[in-house]
């Protein structure tokens, strides 16, 4: 069932690639000949018009399946796919690229092809505050780069990869907690405030998070919880310009603490 789904996702995906054309692309017979004459002419192709770069591999594919120049252009194809940037072409990239991996796992160029996967996902990601489906792809198959190829080059760009789209989903649940903190909907900013921290503890402006989870807290009048966030920031975040901020809202809370004890029931007795 689902190799049927992908078969007509592939299907659907060629017919608008297809449909964007606007040029009849064939191959010159200058360019034809040996598998690696053809191969040669494809790569030039690549940067200038990567479509016909795509048939001159498939050609070659097809009158040469058993040279090396059929490997190297399946993963051709892949690539060709990828320059053209929109987001079919990234989406059949990555269609390219898997099946290079699961054809050929073991070539040196496996690791490659694994990484452009995360790759063709990567370029989709959307800013913080919109969707985050392609993140969180990305992120799954910059994982796969390191658990299946440790140790290699693409595995510490996987990294860093990994971390971008970490900071992209930590901020995106902030803004969630902030625009509830700003609707009014404490409790629902306190829940992204915290997932933020459970989950994403590395986020790089955590200053700016410990303040207005205090200052969540605050509307609440949760005075000790509000307290313990607004040190947070001056502890850890000492030359944030959220510490200076925190420390003002201490005082405030503090004013608060004594105006409610002077007025409470039996004050100054």
């Amino acid at each position: 069932m689902k190799k049927n789904v992908l078969l007509l996702l592939l299907i659907l995906l060629v017919s608008a690639g297809g449909c964007r054309s606007k040029k009849a692309i064939s191959i010159d017979p200058s360019d034809k000949g040996s598998d690696k004459k053809m191969y040669e002419n494809a790569m030039k192709y690549m940067s200038k018009d990567p479509e016909k770069a795509r048939l001159l591999f498939k050609e070659i594919a097809q009158l040469y399946p058993d040279s090396i120049y059929a490997n190297k252009s399946k993963l051709g194809i892949g690539d060709s796919f990828y320059r053209e940037r929109d987001s079919a072409s990234l989406i059949m990239a990555a269609v390219e690229y898997q099946e290079y991996v699961n054809l050929y796992p073991y070539s040196p160029d496996a690791v490659y092809a694994k990484y452009q996967i995360g790759m063709c996902y990567y370029k989709q990601i959307r800013k913080p505050e919109r969707d985050q489906t392609k993140t969180f792809t990305a992120l799954k198959a910059f994982e796969g780069v390191i658990q299946q190829y440790p140790g290699t080059p693409e595995a510490e760009e996987a990294k860093k990869k990994i971390d971008e789209c970490r900071q992209n989903l930590a901020r995106h649940y902030y803004l969630i907690g902030y625009y509830n903190y700003l609707m009014k909907s404490f409790s629902g900013a306190i829940a992204r405030f915290k997932q933020v921290m459970d989950e994403y503890p590395d986020f790089a402006t955590n200053d700016k998070l410990f303040y207005y989870t205090g200052k969540t807290y605050l509307a609440m009048e949760d005075y000790d919880s509000a307290l313990s966030f607004f040190q947070r920031v001056i502890g850890s975040h000492a030359k944030s310009k959220y510490a200076k901020k925190a420390q003002r809202q201490i005082s405030k809370i503090n004013s608060l603490v004594e105006k409610t004890k002077k007025t409470a029931p039996g004050a100054g007795k």
